[in-house]
């Protein structure tokens, strides 16, 4: 997501379908939060009102931030063209998570696009919480994972692809809670049917690289249906082939890129808004490969400032304060 925001902001070609990545992510939220809450969701131990309360609590540091920083990029750049007496309203929907950019004729979250799945996934994970805790047969949930395979081939019909899915207008951010809904419940099914006992064990480059490759998949394809066959199909499978790597060994650059992808998905847009910015107003003096590396670098060192020096801090404070971990 951050090549393919970088490359549109600033104008260079980028053959990519970069966007599947928040269904990617999607998938792998699901499996996480049954692997770590489904238990105690149905045995009782966390009422849904705590787990709700939790997905904020883990969430909301960094949204704080990523609408500060998208204030001041919507203040300081010319792209997307927001007028100033939108910026309040587009900052007031962003931090309640509510596609209000769309009354101002803007993107749902035009201060800060990415902000859009992190409205779906807690959507997602109030559904779940509130889910978790009662007796689903295995046939209910195959059968809403059909209806919502359905849903999800009609939407990428209609738009063309899953782009804009989510974001691009009402209808578009309507289609989204089909595109949460069919990855989210593929995440919490992949755990709870066990399907990654089926494969064994898996080198973690497998699923590494089938993923770059959706990602950067080169040859000319049918969008609409690429990306149905991707999302209903080959991103399950890379979660499965994630989920049976072995956790035996220890891995600190693989753990610390991803404590940094939450932080750097939230503040990338932004910054790369304020490099391309600053890029024009240097009318190409500066060269642009340099120019987009020196964004980027910034994008991932605000994202280390902010994850060390903000959000961690603030949710060790908040988990001693009321003695839950966070």
């Amino acid at each position: 997501m951050v090549l393919l925001h970088a490359s549109q902001a600033f104008g260079f070609g980028l053959n990519s379908h970069a966007s599947l990545a928040v269904d990617f992510f999607f998938c792998l939220s699901g499996f996480v939060l049954a692997h770590r809450y489904d238990q105690k969701l149905k045995s009782g131990v966390l009422r849904s009102s705590a787990f709700f309360l939790k997905r904020l609590l883990r969430l909301y540091p960094l949204i704080v931030a990523g609408v500060g920083l998208g204030v001041v990029a919507s203040l300081f750049t010319s792209t997307p063209s927001i007028p100033l007496a939108d910026v309040p309203i587009l900052a007031l929907g962003a931090l309640l998570l509510l596609p209000l950019g769309l009354l101002a004729g803007q993107e749902a979250f035009a201060i800060n696009n990415p902000l859009w799945s992190l409205c779906f996934e807690m959507f997602a994970s109030g559904v779940y919480g509130s889910a978790a805790r009662r007796r689903i047969r295995f046939q209910h949930e195959a059968a809403a994972l059909i209806l919502l395979a359905a849903a999800l081939f009609l939407v990428v019909t209609i738009e063309g692809s899953i782009g804009p899915v989510g974001f691009a207008s009402w209808q578009a951010f309507l289609e989204g809670f089909v595109r949460v809904g069919f990855s989210f419940l593929g995440g919490v099914l992949i755990f709870r049917w066990k399907i990654s006992r089926l494969v064994g064990t898996v080198p973690p480059q497998i699923p590494l690289f089938i993923l770059i490759g959706v990602l950067f998949f080169p040859f000319a394809v049918s969008k609409n249906m690429y990306d149905f066959f991707c999302i209903a199909i080959i991103i399950p499978i890379v979660v499965v082939l994630a989920v049976a790597v072995p956790l035996n060994k220890e891995r600190p650059l693989a753990a610390y890129l991803g404590r940094l992808s939450y932080p750097l998905y939230i503040v990338h847009q932004p910054i790369i808004r304020l490099g391309a910015e600053f890029q024009n107003l240097g009318d190409g003096s500066v060269p642009l490969p340099i120019a987009v590396s020196g964004t980027l670098l910034a994008a991932v060192g605000a994202a280390h400032f902010l994850s060390t020096r903000f959000d961690e801090p603030i949710r060790a404070y908040i988990g001693r304060k009321f003695s839950t971990e966070i």
